[in-house]
């Protein structure tokens, strides 16, 4: 459980941090919204069995699945300060249902 918590941690950071790619500002701040919400939907389904080891396999099928989005995230907006901006203020109003 403290492994699972920790790659959550981590990606959860990594998408705060770091913002999506795609077409605009917009669409990359909706991006990085889908994706912490369904590693927040995937924590959640692991609370509720925490013998589950199928949400391990999982959880590392999506870290993995996303380190290059995030890679490419990083390099779009590292000297765009409007964008990291835009973005943060976006993520802030990110609603998971």
């Amino acid at each position: 459980m403290k492994k699972l918590m920790t790659i959550f941690g981590a990606f959860f950071f990594a998408s705060v941090v770091l913002t999506s790619c795609g077409g605009g500002v917009e669409a990359d701040a909706e991006k990085m919204c889908d994706m912490i919400c369904d590693a927040d939907a995937l924590m959640k389904k692991a609370l509720e069995d925490l013998t589950n080891t199928d949400i391990m396999e999982e959880a590392n099928k999506m870290a993995t699945d996303n380190k290059a989005t995030m890679e490419e995230l990083e390099e779009k907006y590292k000297d765009d300060e409007d964008g990291k901006k835009a973005i943060a203020k976006a993520l802030k109003d990110c609603k998971c249902d």
